[in-house]
């Protein structure tokens, strides 16, 4: 009889601390992470809601976006979405509104920076041709194993000489 008073104990106190602990997540307050904080207009800022709320989605607004977010619960409880901002957001402060299906809303503020003027990125080809390593294009196998007898025949050479060296 003892053994079942003790599993009944432990079911019930696990029961009753996962309940505290949704309890508990659903009346924390939240925190929103935007990420690059300042963000440059045109650019995508990732977020991060943490507690507050306890639905599958939460949608996130703001004037300097393109349009609403929606982030998605992850398994450890963070809403996780991605957003644009506008090309034409002014810069400075920005609202971000949060709205949670079963909750209130919250109001956060983030920065955008005056977007600079784009430079021109030049993105090579190919690596640089110098020497004669970067000029051959045509290897095949002989020539691989033609080389690699050369370095096998320069090491036992090296060993060779060592040798005799030490014994005189």
């Amino acid at each position: 009889m003892r053994p079942v008073r003790i599993l009944t104990t432990a079911a019930l106190s696990s029961l009753a601390l996962g309940m505290g602990a949704a309890t508990v997540h659903a009346d924390t307050q939240p925190t929103l992470t935007v990420s690059p904080n300042p963000a440059t207009a045109g650019s995508s800022v990732s977020l991060a809601l943490n507690g507050g709320c306890d639905a599958s989605t939460v949608t996130a607004s703001s004037g300097a976006f393109t349009g609403s977010v929606v982030l998605s619960a992850g398994s450890n409880g963070t809403y996780r979405g991605t957003g644009t901002v506008r090309r034409d957001a002014r810069a400075g402060s920005h609202t971000i509104t949060i709205a949670c299906p079963n909750g209130g809303p919250s109001s956060f503020t983030f920065t955008v920076r005056a977007s600079s003027s784009p430079s021109p990125s030049v993105t090579p080809s190919m690596g640089a041709r110098g020497g004669l390593g970067g000029s051959v294009t045509d290897m095949d196998s002989t020539k691989i194993w033609a080389g690699a007898a050369l370095v096998t025949a320069a090491a036992a050479g090296t060993t060779l000489v060592l040798r005799r060296r030490t014994k005189h």
